[in-house]
């Protein structure tokens, strides 16, 4: 078997978390939110980070129309470098990193390749 590289790349922080209030089609208030999910929902989807939402449709499907507005949106850019190698990590005007996609902060991270 290959052996793996450690490499120390930059991903947007929205990969880690975020979280956007959505109201309901009866006015109520949901929060919609990317992040790690639950253990149960690990051990279920097979995934360690995905969409939640407060929602009763949510607790009984996995899912919702709350989610699918906010995907739509494309509020959560995502950006990962090493997904995308050509698009280096920006600047802002402190001299500190932030995203090239969304300009929010960015977090550094460790991935095997």
């Amino acid at each position: 078997m290959p052996d793996f590289d450690i490499v120390a790349t930059w991903t947007c922080a929205s990969n880690f978390y975020f979280e956007r209030a959505v109201k309901g089609s009866k006015g109520d208030l949901y929060v919609v939110r990317w992040g790690r999910l639950t253990e149960a929902r690990i051990m279920e989807t097979g995934a360690q980070h995905g969409w939640q939402c407060t929602c009763q449709g949510y607790r009984f499907r996995g899912t919702c129309r709350h989610i699918r507005e906010v995907e739509a949106s494309g509020e959560r850019c995502g950006w990962n470098a090493t997904l995308e190698p050509a698009v280096e990590c920006d600047h802002d005007s402190d001299g500190e990193p932030c995203c090239p996609e969304c300009g929010g902060p960015v977090r550094a991270m460790r991935v095997a390749v």
